[in-house]
């Protein structure tokens, strides 16, 4: 019981982050802009310098953080530099450490210390997780990255969306030539199109440990297409069961975060460098998407979350936004549905299905270019993509070989969840497969034109313009950044 609570307990964690780092997303622009210096690539030629009582990376005064597990604890202030020559300096932003209970980073941390006790890595924290000011604090990132005693590595929670201006200026290092000289890492094992995700302008910027597949699923009560569905086959069935919302309490917003999000690439034709906002079939679905305002005259019944599972059988609701970390989460979707779970995914061009990959910032490390430990910061990384937790067993993780090995562990029934059920039934075994089949990345440019679409949304959404201004203006704003990029 107390292992089954452990593993919920993690679930329900790793969720609230990725919920976490899409409302990042959703409200914020990437990147901050900083001038890239002439040191970029250069190693530095000392390391970093002993300090004492100092100004932390919010700007307010501290005695640093001791993060060094079974030894004693290095000091880090402003400028990232330790009492230490032979530390690691690990960036995170916006993470709470040195608090009364250790976070996960920390426990990590302790754990790598303790057997490799001659280079042990220091935690440089850049901003408080509770103001959540990444922006600030991703520009104070930049500039220790490129100043004369930078970090050597930079943990993703958070900032996944906001590695591309860093890697562009040439601070992330390629992990490439570190994989290909690995007896340990073989990147030829890994899901390629998951491995992609890692990868900025050319850059092997991240080496992904896990990953989440997220996707639309409806009932086939509701909709029973072959494969997938376009927008228009999507709104047809909006249409033919008016009483019923397409996603569960969403608002107008959550639809295009949802929905729009990870679909954008509908309306593009990124081989012409052209968009299609000012199509008939977005403007539809934006017309639709307007229906949830809560001045419209459409009023859906509530449904309590509880009921959610027999509500999506009998079509009260037409599908669900699906973010599949762990294995056993299959069983727990077809639970909801029955036999009735069609993995419709989310709505393409053409109509073929389309399931969006989502790597763990929270599990994910970068190297910076201007770090002078690189072998010992590729260490740590090489240590812990294959360091193997009891709750890692029925995670989604990107090397394939250890996937395989983790389905066997699950259909095996070693790994157990709820009634001592095994955590796989060979229908779920089928259902991931099809899933890995059709996994596709989103492009660089989706979310750039995903904002640009959303933002002027919320302007119809309000009543301030019309839908014809509003598709206007979104059409002529992306035909602008694709001719600009």
């Amino acid at each position: 019981m107390d292992q089954l609570l452990q593993k919920k307990t993690v679930m329900r964690l790793r969720k609230a982050l990725l919920l976490m780092a899409m409302v990042i997303v959703l409200f914020c622009l990437a990147g901050c802009q900083v001038k890239k210096e002439e040191k970029v690539g250069k190693g530095r030629e000392k390391n970093g310098e002993s300090v004492g009582k100092t100004e932390d990376h919010a700007g307010t005064e501290t005695e640093g953080v001791k993060k060094t597990g079974g030894h004693e604890g290095t000091e880090t202030g402003n400028n990232g530099s330790s009492d230490s020559d032979g530390t690691l300096k690990l960036a995170v932003v916006c993470v709470e450490v040195g608090g009364p209970q250790k976070s996960w980073i920390e426990v990590l941390v302790d754990e790598y210390n303790e057997s490799h006790p001659d280079v042990p890595i220091t935690i440089v924290p850049y901003g408080d997780a509770k103001l959540m000011e990444v922006d600030k604090n991703m520009a104070q990132l930049s500039v220790a990255v490129a100043g004369d005693d930078p970090p050597d590595l930079i943990l993703l929670q958070n900032i996944t969306s906001r590695l591309d201006p860093l890697v562009s200026q040439g601070y992330v290092e390629d992990l490439t030539p570190f994989a290909e000289r690995s007896k340990i890492v073989h990147l030829e094992d890994y899901y390629q199109k998951v491995l992609d995700c890692g990868r900025k302008e050319g850059v092997l910027a991240v080496i992904p440990k896990t990953f989440a597949i997220s996707t639309l699923v409806t009932s086939k009560n509701v909709f029973d297409g072959n494969g997938g569905w376009t927008y228009s086959q999507m709104l047809d069935c909006c249409n033919a069961h008016e009483e019923s919302p397409l996603l569960p309490g969403s608002s107008p917003e959550m639809l295009l975060f949802e929905i729009l999000r990870e679909s954008v690439d509908a309306f593009v034709d990124e081989d012409q460098n052209k968009c299609h906002f000012d199509s008939e079939e977005y403007k539809s679905f934006l017309e639709y998407v307007g229906t949830y305002c809560t001045w419209s005259s459409r009023q859906y019944e509530y449904i309590d979350p509880d009921e959610e599972g027999s509500a999506l059988r009998e079509g009260k609701i037409l599908a669900k936004y699906e973010a599949i970390f762990w294995l056993s989460e299959l069983k727990n979707i077809r639970r909801d549905f029955g036999d009735t779970a069609n993995f419709v995914g989310f709505p393409s061009k053409y109509g073929t299905p389309v399931h969006r990959i989502t790597m763990s910032g929270d599990q994910s490390f970068a190297m910076t270019s201007t770090s002078d430990k690189k072998e010992e910061a590729w260490k740590f990384i090489e240590w812990y993509l294959y360091k193997e937790d009891e709750y890692d067993k029925l995670e989604l993780c990107a090397d394939r070989k250890r996937m395989e090995e983790r389905v066997g562990i699950a259909l095996a029934g070693r790994e157990n969840v709820n009634d001592g059920e095994p955590a796989m039934t060979e229908e779920d075994r089928e259902t991931l497969e099809i899933l890995l089949e059709h996994l596709e990345p989103l492009s660089d440019d989706d979310i750039p034109l995903y904002r640009i679409a959303y933002a002027e949304a919320r302007t119809y959404f309000s009543g301030d313009k019309s839908l014809d201004e509003v598709i206007d203006v979104i059409q002529k704003r992306a035909t602008l950044y694709l001719q600009e990029k």
